[in-house]
This record gives structure tokens, C-alpha cells and sequence, in this order.
């Protein structure tokens, strides 16, 4: 396809030439070669925003879990000391327990 460009600045023609010519390149080949350029950046760019917005979303995910975890921690770690009053034993205890417990559910420990 062409493409024809009318009142450019002489002095911008200059400056592209001067380009061109230190790339030994004609001015059509040199600006084919950026125009095509351009279109490609536009297209990555567009694709760069939507997993920079992606990679935002994943971590504010993340970082929600990450605090479920802790809270989850916390009251795993309130439920073992009720049960440690409870059934009069030491933490040790209760960890050899729990994983008795879950081994029993078919879970891996």
C-alpha cells in the first residue's frame, strides 16, 4: 500500500534523510521501516497495559490471601490453645495430633 505525506518541514525531511543515509538506507525505506515500527509499538504497548493490569490484579489477589492465611493462622493458633486447656497438654501434643487427625482424613501431611 502507499502512502503519501504533503507539507512536511523541510527541516524534518533534512533530519530524516540525514538518518536514512547514516543507515544507508533510502528516506522511503527508512520511513517504511519506522511507520511499520510504530504500528507494531502501538499493538506491544496495548499488550504490555493489559498484563501490567493483570499482573496489578494478581497481586492485590495475592495479597488478600496472603492475609487470609495469617488470620486463618491466628485462629488455628487460638483453636490449638483452647485445645491445649481443654485436654490438659502441651503444644507438642497437640501438633503429633493433628497430624495423626489429618493423616486419618486421607489428607498428605
Amino acid at each position: 500500500m502507499d502512502v503519501f505525506l504533503r507539507n512536511i518541514d523541510v527541516v524534518a525531511v533534512k533530519k530524516i534523510d540525514d538518518l536514512a543515509k547514516k543507515k544507508k538506507l533510502s528516506r522511503n525505506e527508512y520511513l517504511k521501516l519506522h511507520i511499520e515500527k510504530l504500528a507494531h509499538t502501538d499493538v506491544l504497548l496495548e499488550e504490555r497495559n493489559r498484563f501490567e493490569e493483570t499482573l496489578k490484579m494478581v497481586s492485590r489477589v495475592l495479597e488478600r490471601n496472603v492475609h487470609m492465611m495469617k488470620e486463618n493462622n491466628k485462629e488455628i493458633q487460638r483453636m490449638k490453645s483452647i485445645f491445649m486447656l481443654m485436654m490438659e497438654v502441651n503444644e507438642e501434643e497437640v501438633n503429633e495430633y493433628m497430624k495423626v487427625f489429618v493423616a486419618d482424613q486421607g489428607e498428605v501431611v
